[in-house]
């Protein structure tokens, strides 16, 4: 069976149609060259060059070789390039899971981020909540995912974005009409839309912790913002949600500032990460975690 070297040196000698120039075209000398070209006639059990003392020509069935030749090296050439972009993470597949919420601030920018950088790598995206994330990241579907928390010393993590909790209510609300920030006692004071704690238990747990022993009145728990978004504008409840929520401008809804004492303002706030598993052989995901380095320079 003949090699890519035999080709390489029949292309080289048919191009010249001289056996010295085409040796040192390849820098190798003359006689390993023949015999390449002896070895490749041997094997296809047909004569390629018409030779005699004063010069060489193709025969027909060496003339038939040369296009095909030439197609099966630049096939290995392509196919070499694209291994190596794959091993260096310049191309391949790169599944990437988002909230709800990253779709309205960070999604934009991550993927404006790596398509930039990476334009031959394919992103594949898959809309979740938080747990189902963390679930499909261990189980290999997702290379990245952007979400509201996770362990740190089970996965990658780098935050993103940090934000305040704003409060929304109806138009026609009381707390609208007094148009001021409002204070945890004074959300506590009406019916809530909640999160679930299955699904959405960052937010869930932030809610717990924002209004501790008060008494509060879930009407409803919802996962996704959208749908409690919704039921604030029915009237059914006020609810809590990130500042980034506020670009979609839903109408029949105000957003109001949430007023929380200053040692409680960081703890106020959410949080949205990159995560992946440290466990992760896809190379395309490094690459992407190197270019997202200063990606906050995007907001």
């Amino acid at each position: 069976m003949y090699t890519l070297e035999q080709l390489r040196g029949f292309v080289a000698v048919a191009e010249y149609l001289h056996f010295g120039r085409a040796a040192e075209s390849l820098q190798m000398t003359q006689p390993p060259l023949s015999r390449q070209i002896q070895k490749l006639e041997a094997d296809l059990g047909v004569e390629l060059f018409a030779r005699t003392n004063r010069q060489v020509a193709l025969t027909a069935a060496g003339a038939e070789l040369l296009e095909r030749a030439r197609h099966i090296l630049t096939l290995s050439d392509l196919s070499r390039a694209a291994v190596r972009s794959v091993a260096h993470g310049e191309r391949g597949t790169l599944t990437i899971g988002f909230t709800a919420t990253s779709a309205l601030s960070v999604l934009g920018p991550v993927l404006e981020r790596i398509h930039g950088a990476l334009p031959d790598v394919d992103i594949d995206l898959r809309e979740g909540v938080t747990s189902a994330q963390l679930a499909e990241i261990d189980r290999g579907r997702i290379d990245l995912g952007l979400l509201r928390s996770a362990p740190a010393d089970e996965y990658g993590v780098r935050e993103l974005l940090r934000e305040d909790l704003v409060v929304v209510v109806p138009v026609d609300h009381p707390l609208a009409k007094r148009g001021k920030p409002c204070t945890v006692d004074q959300i506590a004071e009406y019916p809530m839309i909640g999160y679930t704690q299955r699904d959405s238990g960052y937010f869930h747990r932030k809610i717990e912790w924002l209004m501790g022993e008060r008494p509060v009145h879930v009407a409803y728990r919802v996962t996704q913002i959208l749908s409690m978004l919704s039921l604030v504008r029915r009237g059914l409840g006020i609810a809590l949600v990130p500042q980034s929520t506020y670009v979609m401008r839903p109408e029949g809804i105000r957003f109001l500032e949430l007023a929380v004492p200053a040692r409680m303002a960081a703890e106020a706030q959410v949080s949205l990460s990159a995560v992946w598993s440290k466990e992760s052989r896809n190379p395309a995901l490094r690459r992407a975690l190197e270019v997202l380095d200063g990606v906050l320079d995007a907001f």
